[in-house]
């Protein structure tokens, strides 16, 4: 485990520039800078396009910039939705106090499952030998932070950037150290070089896809032949009829909070079958971690689905390699 040491300067690294790519296009970013230095404001830019994106804080600003309206509205709601849900921090002590323990006592059901869910995802990890890991859709970072702590290169990528629930908040982890890189980026457009990352994890994120597909498909196209793509704490169902009924209460439990048409309409609920499926034919076949979140959490998720006499989603950990025909596809 790497020693956590404190960084004044956030800021993009010059090493991240064999990794981090143009959203429009895909091609090579360059610094406006010398490349030797690292970069806390500046800009990257795209020669190929002749597009410009700016760095703020450290964070590069890789959001295409056709899509940049409506991700700032998505961005704005979410945000707004789920800090009236109870998620969420500025405070230090409950950012580096997760997933152990939440220090609010709003969520502690939820952040002990995903405690385990790390643990294990850190036991599926151990098997393999990586180096540079994508937290695609980090949130507040706290998992990139602990994957950091392991050793990792770690590219933390989410459209908030707010202090409670954003890029923010993973900044003050990154301040901390171990450094990792944080970048505002979409999940259905990625902006990293094919064939660049040792892993991509999706740590409750794939649900808020508005492609399901294409989000695994940049995956598969960012992942090098052989690399891990790592699913976890996302809701899953083997009924499809339950899926459906559970995706459709949460869509209004969202719309209850004040969330936008945009945001609510993303949310999903995936059936086992059908994501294993989906991710096989683009990574590789699925496996699965065999995560346990607990015995408590389990009665009570039957208890309910009986009372409602459906069955309520689990949160597995499914992983898959990258075979040889989705690296040539």
């Amino acid at each position: 485990m790497v020693k956590p040491q404190p960084h004044s300067l956030l800021s993009v690294r010059p090493r991240s520039l064999d990794a981090l790519a143009c959203p429009s296009c895909l091609s090579q970013l360059t610094m406006s800078v010398d490349p030797g230095y690292e970069v806390e404001d500046g800009v990257l830019e795209c020669p190929k396009e002749a597009l410009q994106y700016p760095v703020k804080g450290g964070v590069p600003m890789l959001v295409r910039p056709s899509s940049s309206g409506r991700v700032r509205a998505f961005e704005a709601s979410y945000s707004l939705a789920w800090s009236r849900d109870g998620w969420g921090s500025a405070d230090e002590e409950y950012l580096f106090r997760l997933p152990a323990k939440d220090v609010t006592g709003r969520h502690e059901t939820e952040w002990r499952v995903k405690a385990r869910s790390m643990e294990v995802l850190f036991r599926v990890l151990d098997r393999k030998q990586l180096r540079r890991v994508i937290d695609l859709g980090c949130g507040m970072g706290w998992l990139s932070h602990h994957l950091a702590l392991r050793g990792n290169e770690v590219y933390a990528v989410d459209i908030l950037r707010d202090d409670q629930l954003g890029l923010g908040a993973a900044g003050r982890y990154a301040r901390r150290g171990p450094f990792f890189e944080r970048i505002w980026g979409e999940l259905e457009r990625p902006p990293f070089r094919d064939s660049c990352s040792d892993a991509v994890i999706c740590n409750a994120s794939l649900h808020y896809a508005s492609d399901t597909l294409a989000v695994l498909r940049e995956i598969s196209r960012i992942l090098k032949p052989g690399g891990l793509f790592v699913l976890l704490n996302s809701p899953v169902h083997s009924d499809a009829l339950s899926a459906v009924r559970a995706r459709d209460g949460f869509r209004r439990r969202l719309q209850g909070l004040g969330a936008t048409d945009d945001v609510v309409s993303r949310y999903q609920h995936f059936t086992r079958d059908m994501i294993a499926a989906d991710v096989q034919s683009l990574v590789g076949p699925v496996e699965d971690a065999g995560f346990d979140p607990g015995f408590l959490f389990l009665l009570g998720r039957r208890f309910k689905g009986f009372a409602l006499r459906m069955e309520l989603a689990s949160f597995p950990l499914l992983y898959a390699t990258k075979t040889d025909s989705a690296a040539r596809s």
